[in-house]
């Protein structure tokens, strides 16, 4: 059996973002959905949890269970990124 890792991660629109509101809003709306969907393809038993971040509102914390090891984790997180123009940074 593979052990599975328990990862965080802060996602957030940088401040000078050029995507409208309503846009930034439905991407923030569906994290947690677009992120299972992009984990599943490589470890179906990886679960994302959103929550909000005590940062305020275009902030969300990500807790992700997975069977997936460090670089496979960045990679697919790094692509998440440069695709919707969010930061997406570990939590200690």
């Amino acid at each position: 059996m593979t052990p599975r890792t328990n990862f965080s991660f802060e996602v957030q629109y940088a401040a000078q973002s050029a995507a409208p509101q309503a846009e930034r809003d439905s991407m923030m709306g569906s994290l947690g959905p677009s992120l299972q969907r992009l984990f599943a393809a490589d470890d179906p038993s990886a679960t994302v949890t959103v929550s909000d971040s005590h940062k305020g509102e275009g902030n969300k914390i990500i807790e992700l269970t997975t069977t997936l090891q460090d670089p496979q984790v960045a990679t697919t997180l790094q692509a998440f990124s440069k695709q919707h123009g969010v930061a997406v940074s570990a939590l200690e």
